[in-house]
C-alpha cells in the first residue's frame, strides 16, 4: 500500500530541533553535508515559525532568524516562503506516513486491528510532534491551493486504509461508495479542531471512539464495538508485558 517514496525520507523529531550552527570559515565538511544541514535547518525553522505564528504572518525573515542562516542562503534553496513550507510539509508527511504505514501493515491479518494500530500511530505522532502537527493539519489550509492539494493527496492514503473494510461488511449490507472519504474527512475535522485549540492530548483519550467511527460503516455496530474492545485488551496486554520485561532488567 505504501510506496518506497513514502518511506524514503526522514526529518529529525521536533524534540531534537536545535540544529548546531556550522562554524564560520573553513571547516573541512563536504559541500553536500553543508547544503543538507542548511536545508534541514530551514525546514525545521519554517515548521516551528508557522506553528507558532501561523502561515499568513510568517516571513522569510522569521525562518532565517530561527535557522540562523542568511537570506542569501535561503534563496539558494528556495524561491519563496511557500516553496520552503511545501518542502517541509512533504518531508514531514512522508515521515509520518511511513510510521503510520508501518504500524498499519504490522497489525496482522485482522483489518480492524490494522486500523486501530495505524490510527494510534498517527495520533501519537501528532501528540509527540506538536509543531509538525499544527503545520500539516491546521496551517496547510492557509498555505494556498498547492499545499491543500498535497494535503488532499495525504488524506487519500488514509482512505486506502479503510477500503479493505468493504470485505468486512455483513452479508447483504452495501457499504456506501463514499464511506471511507466521509470517515477520513470527519476524523480530520475532529483532529483539526483539537490542534487549533492546542488540545492534542485529548485525541489519545478519543482513540477508541475514533476507531469505532472508522469501523462502523463497514462492520456494523456490534462488530465495531467488539473489535475496539479486542484491540484495547490487546494493547493492555502488550503494555503489561513491556512493563514486566522492564522490571526484569
Amino acid at each position: 500500500m505504501f510506496s518506497e517514496r513514502v518511506y524514503g525520507r526522514q526529518v529529525p523529531a521536533a524534540s531534537d530541533r536545535s540544529p548546531q550552527r556550522l562554524p564560520r570559515g573553513r571547516h573541512g565538511l563536504p559541500r553536500r553535508f553543508i547544503v543538507h544541514n542548511q536545508r534541514e535547518r530551514m525546514l525545521l525553522a519554517v515548521a516551528e515559525a508557522v506553528a507558532e505564528q501561523g502561515y499568513a504572518t510568517t516571513t522569510v525573515a522569521d525562518i532565517i532568524a530561527r535557522a540562523r542562516l542568511s537570506r542569501r542562503t535561503f534563496y539558494e534553496h528556495f524561491t519563496d516562503k511557500e516553496e520552503c513550507f511545501l518542502a517541509a510539509y512533504d518531508t514531514v508527511v512522508e515521515q509520518m506516513l511511513a510510521g503510520v504505514g508501518k504500524a498499519y501493515e504490522g497489525g496482522g491479518s485482522d483489518w480492524t486491528q490494522r486500523v486501530y494500530d495505524g490510527l494510534e500511530a498517527f495520533i501519537q505522532y501528532l501528540v509527540d510532534e506538536p509543531a509538525f502537527a499544527r503545520m500539516c493539519i491546521v496551517e496547510v489550509v492557509a498555505a494556498g491551493p498547492e499545499a491543500r492539494g498535497r494535503r488532499d493527496a495525504a488524506m487519500r492514503v488514509f482512505v486506502d486504509f479503510l477500503e479493505p473494510g468493504r470485505a468486512e461488511a455483513p452479508a447483504g449490507v452495501v457499504v456506501p461508495e463514499l464511506a471511507a472519504d466521509i470517515v477520513v474527512g470527519g476524523i480530520y475535522e475532529i483532529i483539526y479542531t483539537r490542534l487549533l485549540r492546542d488540545s492534542a492530548d485529548e485525541l489519545l483519550a478519543m482513540l477508541p471512539e475514533l476507531v469505532y467511527c472508522a469501523l462502523v460503516p463497514f462492520t456494523g455496530h456490534e462488530a465495531a464495538r467488539a473489535a475496539v474492545r479486542a484491540s484495547e485488551e490487546r494493547k493492555a496486554r502488550e503494555r503489561a508485558a513491556a512493563a514486566a520485561e522492564g522490571d526484569g532488567e
